[in-house]
């Protein structure tokens, strides 16, 4: 019987140091929220890198942004690929050939006209040429990129 008492107290015991109330209280609470990056685009954000592209041997300044179109011939997710398009338009055509990084997609484009027709012939001659993808897209760029 003795043993039986002190098992009992032994479990019994413990249950009384933890049967304390407990409240919870929603004000002790601190929420911080996430922590998010700050991402600046320029091209939304209007911020454009101070750069002088200003060319003084002719007078021109080559520095403003210019609102045109460019062709696109080729949008991959392999950066290989389409290095290799372009060298390949290179060797093809006798315009400016770049490859964009938008993640997660590179884009390789053809020109930088003002005016929708001339991109619209260039696309026609890249059509000519095999590239029946090609298509217009709008696209931001300095006297210098062009």
């Amino acid at each position: 019987m003795k043993r039986i008492s002190s098992i009992i107290i032994l479990f019994l015991f413990p249950l009384s140091l933890f049967s304390q109330e407990w409240k919870f209280e929603v004000d002790s609470l601190r929420d911080d929220g996430p922590i998010v990056p700050l991402v600046l685009n320029p091209l939304i954000d209007g911020i454009l890198p101070e750069v002088d592209y200003s060319d003084h041997a002719n007078g021109k300044d080559s520095s403003k942004v210019i609102n045109g179109f460019r062709v696109q011939v080729l949008s991959t997710q392999n950066g290989d690929i389409a290095e290799e398009m372009r060298m390949e338009l290179i060797s093809q055509m006798n315009h400016n050939v770049r490859v964009i990084f938008d993640a997660p997609n590179y884009k390789v484009r053809v020109g930088a006209f003002t005016d929708r027709n001339d991109a619209d012939r260039l696309r026609k001659q890249l059509y000519a040429l095999g590239h029946h993808r090609a298509w217009i897209v709008r696209a931001r760029f300095t006297l210098k990129d062009g």
